[in-house]
């Protein structure tokens, strides 16, 4: 691997995810570096970075260059135990704050808020004895597998996301990615509420048949947290 391209992406044989091997930390990251993670990320949609082992500085640092970071906590309502370098780092704590459920639901990452995140950055620092696996889906494929009909039917819904405690947001039904131009589905069992404008009975419908559809297993990535016991990944 030259300097000039030094990253290996290797795609995984799923509906999303590719590994990237040959990232240093250790020296600054290039502009081409970034466009690498970049293109490989819209491409994969979730990136992989074996035995990276990133320091909270450096994945400070590596995070830093997609965007402005924000770590965003609900209090008393999860694990979530502090924030960290500002407020741009998130430390979630199972053992210091205590087990909920609502992380085994299917979500995107703080939809209630006005601008969501365009991703998450997370770094594994200890691996639970059992269980902790973690799922990733694609809902490119999800929204590209829905009949012409429904696509039709919900391309314009807006649909509340958050509860009173997080606060609340509405965002479309079907958004479009503003680099790739590909459409995916924009709601989630956790945080999103009801679809604007319709009946309690409409909405509730509409979201459960977009929900059991967009939660099939072959638009997912499964990361067995054995794998990661063994340093496959992560």
């Amino acid at each position: 691997m030259t300097r000039e391209n030094p990253l290996k992406v290797t795609p995984l044989a799923y509906a999303l995810g590719a590994t990237v091997h040959g990232l240093d930390m250790s020296r600054p990251l290039t502009p081409g570096v970034i466009q690498q993670i970049r293109e490989a990320w819209h491409a994969h949609l979730v990136l992989f970075f074996p035995k990276l082992n990133l320091t909270d500085e450096q994945q400070v640092e590596l995070g830093s260059q997609f965007g402005d970071l924000a770590a965003i906590s609900q209090k008393d309502d999860d694990s979530r135990s502090y924030l960290k370098r500002r407020g741009k780092m998130l430390v979630l704590d199972e053992v210091q704050g205590g087990v909920r459920n609502n992380k085994a639901v299917w979500h995107s990452d703080v939809s209630f808020t006005e601008q969501p995140p365009i991703g998450s950055l997370a770094t594994l620092r200890v691996c639970p004895s059992r269980g902790g696996d973690t799922m990733w889906s694609n809902q490119y494929e999800a929204y590209e597998t829905l009949s012409p009909a429904i696509q039709a039917m919900i391309e314009g819904l807006q649909a509340e996301h958050g509860t009173p405690l997080t606060g609340k947001a509405v965002h479309p039904v079907v958004l479009r990615h503003p680099v790739t131009g590909r459409r995916a589905l924009f709601v989630n069992r956790l945080f999103t509420s009801r679809i604007v404008g319709f009946t309690t009975l409409e909405s509730e419908g509409i979201l459960d048949m977009l929900f059991a559809h967009m939660e099939q297993p072959q638009f997912s990535y499964p990361l067995a947290m054995e794998r990661r016991r063994r340093g496959a990944l992560g």
